[in-house]
């Protein structure tokens, strides 16, 4: 299992957008990059918003990753504080040199990139109410799924709340997670999310692939 943290703005969406894909195991966002002492959510310092993802290399590649990282936001443009800055951690040469590669790619194809790589000294885990911010506003699906997790995994730790934190976005399918997670256990959790979706207007991400 192999870790990757990386920050592009608020990071309520990359945390959905990334949350979904098999590949990624846990999803959790947090602050770093900084040297001013520990931030919080009433004071970043001068850290950055950013995700931090574990993934099963086997399954999904860091290029893929950092691929999906340029793709999904503007790193042309000045970001307008630190805390939303775009900014890719390495915490091994093999990382520093696949999102350094990358990184002139894109500077070669556009001219130029504010995106920021540097070592990862720390990370400091935002609050719960910002984990999964998404599956949290999804009320229905998320009392389901807390029902079913009682004393179980965590928020942060859940592989099926990263899932599920997508889907609210419109991020891959009920059968893909129908598939991924078989156990009859989740059947109430899969009714549930046909009656919300039947009583609401369905979205679809546009960026939500990685490719």
């Amino acid at each position: 299992m192999d870790t990757v943290t990386f920050g592009m703005g608020c990071f309520w969406g990359p945390e959905a957008r990334f949350g979904y894909h098999s590949g990624i195991l846990r999803t959790r966002v947090g602050y770093a990059g900084g040297k001013e002492g520990q931030p919080s959510s009433k004071n970043t310092l001068d850290y950055t918003e950013v995700l931090q993802v574990q993934f099963n290399a086997e399954l999904l590649s860091l290029e893929q990753i950092v691929n999906q990282f340029f793709k999904q936001h503007n790193t042309t443009r000045a970001p307008r504080s630190m805390k939303y800055r775009s900014l890719l951690l390495f915490e091994n040469e093999e990382q520093k040199s696949e999102m350094l590669q990358k990184l002139e790619e894109i500077k070669h194809i556009h001219g130029n990139s504010y995106t920021s790589v540097e070592p990862l000294h720390s990370f400091y885990e935002a609050d719960l109410r910002h984990q999964k911010y998404y599956l949290q506003r999804w009320k229905p699906v998320y009392e389901k799924w807390q029902e079913l997790h009682v004393e179980k995994e965590s928020l942060v730790e859940s592989t099926l709340a990263a899932r599920l934190n997508g889907l609210s976005k419109g991020c891959g399918s009920l059968i893909e997670l129908m598939q991924e997670f078989p156990d009859s256990a989740y059947d109430s959790l899969w009714s549930v999310i046909r009656e919300v979706r039947e009583n609401s207007k369905e979205q679809s991400e546009d960026m939500c692939g990685l490719d």
